[in-house]
């Protein structure tokens, strides 16, 4: 594979005076005028100038080990090659403003003059000659690249870097010079020409490939979403970004230096701004401002002007599918009620409540997704996102959770229903409403009871109307000297009067127990649940009528008080 290193050190050479302005540097030195002792500024003039010889005598040799040397040596060789190159220029450059110090102190400069001025345009035609054979440097070695091996592509790479680098550094050389000769006097036109020239040409072609290079960035994006453990499509994405980062480095400095012209650079101000994100200084340029802001608008009117009648359609589809589904969660609630209420199984109200929300919300987020996957959502990581989030959700509320969990065992196991009389948690009262997360209990004397439903499950649960017949338990007490025969016959028939006293089971009238105060009959007639306290209520005042009527006593407690009086003998 072909070097280029050879070539820099050649135009490194080319760049400073070479031969023909340092040829005659003994010479200068012996036609100086005599300097006295007290005249620092033409000390310093003489001690530049013997600096300048020793550089190029230096440069000299360090060119003749170049030749000889290889490997990393004579990369070593070449780098301090390149940086006295780069000390010859600036030796020059001081000779230049040490003549104009003096002729502005009013000393006679002008032999001076005529030389530091033929140095100076020599330095300026080198560096616009080195510019040029750069520059073709470069397109060489980019054939070069095309055309090479895979293992050769890398190294041409890094040659091709350096040669930009020493491009960069050749064009503020130059711009430097220029600089120097105005303030020398000189005439730059030509160089001032040929380096606006130059810099136009390079930022256009510069801003070509840095968007080239950002649309091969962004494809391999999307190429490495599909395939991210690819090791070669890695390696391919890395050497991009690096040689996009190249062009936004070399375009930043060619824009700073068309500035120093005065050349407009907004456009490639803004492009920066676009492809890096980095808001510097030079943003703050009102054109730099109205350029970014007249882009954005324009994208944003042509994005709209392309996108508004297929987003308006994806829109309108989302609005439908979610309508179409929430038509068929109506219908699919109708269906599950309907298949409930025809079933012969016997189904709470809370199951059937549940069934039907499950039916209704599975059909509406199943629709929510069809409709999200048409706006072009990612069901997949949604979900997973919805997954982590319910974990979350689920840690923090974990009371609430075991109320659900309660809630979906009194489901499956139906202790109670809506309607039903309970005993619960320390409250009576009618089941008003279910819930998977609380049972709502109306209470005899109405007040609203909301218990969690984990409190329920945890403690005895009393359903008292959860059977269709009940037994009324009854005790009456009749005096001792009351017909114990006919205290049972009375009673048998007012039980057996009452039309709400079931025959079957039949009624039961027992003695039961000889109290202190009275003979106690236990009356236990079956009614239906919801009959039970009319029952209750009609037989317990007809006990009291019919005993009245028939003469049997209902005696109550007493004790009788035996008081025995002991008179004390009197003792003799």
């Amino acid at each position: 594979m072909k070097t280029i290193w050879p070539k820099i050190v050649v135009l490194l050479v080319a760049i400073v005076l070479v031969s023909g302005a340092l040829c005659s540097l003994d010479a200068q030195q012996g036609s100086e005028p005599a300097a006295t002792a007290e005249d620092p500024l033409l000390i310093e003039f003489r001690e530049l100038f013997k600096a300048l010889e020793e550089k190029k005598q230096e440069y000299d040799r360090i060119e003749g080990e170049i030749t000889s040397a290889a490997g990393r040596d004579k990369k070593a060789f070449e780098k301090r090659a390149s940086e006295l190159a780069v000390g010859l220029v600036d030796d020059v450059q001081k000779l230049a403003a040490n003549v104009v110090a003096r002729e502005e102190e009013g000393q006679d400069a002008s032999s001076d003059r005529e030389r530091v001025a033929e140095m100076l345009q020599r330095v300026s035609r080198s560096a616009r000659d080195a510019i040029g054979r750069l520059e073709a440097e470069m397109g060489e070695l980019r054939e070069q690249h095309e055309a090479a091996a895979p293992e050769d592509a890398v190294e041409i790479e890094d040659q091709f870097v350096a040669v930009d680098a020493q491009l960069n550094r050749t064009l503020e050389m130059l711009l430097e010079q220029i600089e120097v000769m105005d303030a020398f006097g000189l005439d730059t036109g030509t160089g001032r020409e040929f380096l606006e020239s130059f810099l136009v040409e390079r930022a256009a072609l510069l801003a070509g490939r840095m968007e080239l290079t950002r649309e091969d960035v962004t494809a391999l994006e999307r190429r490495l979403e599909a395939s991210p453990d690819d090791a070669a499509l890695l390696s391919e994405f890395e050497l991009m970004r690096q040689r996009l980062d190249g062009h936004v480095a070399d375009l930043d400095t060619a824009a700073g230096m068309m500035e120093s012209l005065g050349i407009d650079t907004a456009d490639y101000r803004q492009l920066l701004f676009e492809v890096t994100g980095e808001i510097t200084t030079d943003l703050m340029s009102g054109d730099v401002l109205a350029g970014l802001l007249s882009r954005w608008t324009g994208n944003a009117v042509d994005w709209v002007t392309t996108n508004l009648p297929r987003i308006f359609f994806k829109i309108v589809l989302f609005l439908l599918i979610l309508l179409f589904f929430r038509f068929l969660s109506r219908i699919s609630r109708k269906v599950v009620r309907k298949a409930i209420q025809t079933s012969s199984l016997k189904v709470s109200k809370l199951l059937e409540r549940t069934a039907l929300s499950v039916t209704g919300a599975a059909v509406m987020i199943f629709g929510i997704l069809v409709a999200m996957s048409q706006l072009g959502v990612e069901v997949g990581p949604l979900l997973a996102g919805l997954g982590v989030v319910g974990f979350i959700i689920g840690f923090a509320l974990q009371d609430t959770l075991g109320n659900f969990a309660a809630g979906v065992m009194i489901l499956l196991y139906r202790p109670y229903d809506v309607g039903d009389l309970v005993e619960v948690a320390g409250g009576t009262g009618k089941v008003n409403q279910m819930s998977l997360v609380a049972t709502t209990i109306l209470t005899l004397d109405h007040q609203t009871l909301v218990i969690p439903n984990s409190k329920i499950w945890g403690d005895v649960i009393k359903n008292v109307t959860a059977q269709k017949e009940r037994r009324i338990d009854m005790v009456f007490g009749i005096s001792y000297s009351d017909d114990i025969p006919h205290a049972e016959r009375v009673l048998g028939e007012i039980l057996g009067n009452h039309e709400k006293v079931l025959e079957d089971p039949e009624p039961m009238v027992r003695l039961h127990n000889l109290g202190e105060s009275s003979v106690d009959f236990v009356v236990r007639p079956w009614v239906k649940t919801e009959d039970y306290w009319d029952v209750y209520w009609d037989v317990t005042r007809e006990v009291k009528i019919r005993f009245d009527a028939e003469g049997i006593s209902i005696p109550f407690p007493q004790r009788d008080v035996h008081v025995i009086e002991e008179k004390a003998t009197e003792s003799a």
